[in-house]
This record gives structure tokens, C-alpha cells and sequence, in this order.
């Protein structure tokens, strides 16, 4: 299956360059979560802030399914 990754804040600079307004296209086999494909990313979870199906909060076993739309958030600190 193909999703669209979007990362935000200082998680794409691994993948530079990247195109921060197209995001990644990613092919995962089907029956894939979310952990699956944050291994795929080579992304640790202790380094992520939210995670968003289509727009609704995911969980690390939430199934991905077929053009879907995911962004991947780092964690907001502040002062």
C-alpha cells in the first residue's frame, strides 16, 4: 500500500531533501500499523511527539490502509 508521510519539526532531516509540502510516499504491505512503518522510517518512538491518521490521533498498532495521509509529529518543548 502507498501512504503520505508528512514529518514536521526536525524529524525530516534524515530524509533531505525533503519536500516539506508533498511530504514522502511510502509503500508498506498491507495489514501494516503505525509501528510498522516507524521502523520503516527508522523513527524511535521515545523521539515522536503526535501521530495523525487522516487527520484523527493514532496509536502505534492502528492499521494503516491505502492512501492515507499521515503526519508524524516531534515533541514540543517550551520555556
Amino acid at each position: 500500500m502507498k501512504l503520505n508521510v508528512k514529518l514536521y519539526g526536525t524529524l525530516s532531516r534524515p530524509f533531505e531533501p525533503y519536500d516539506h509540502q508533498g511530504g514522502l510516499v511510502v509503500t508498506l504491505p498491507g495489514e501494516s500499523r503505525v509501528r510498522d512503518l516507524l521502523v520503516h522510517l527508522n523513527l524511535s518512538t521515545e523521539g515522536l511527539g503526535m501521530i495523525f491518521m487522516d487527520k484523527r490521533p493514532a496509536k502505534e498498532d492502528s492499521l494503516l490502509e491505502e492512501g492515507m495521509q499521515i503526519k508524524i509529529f516531534q515533541p514540543i518543548f517550551g520555556g
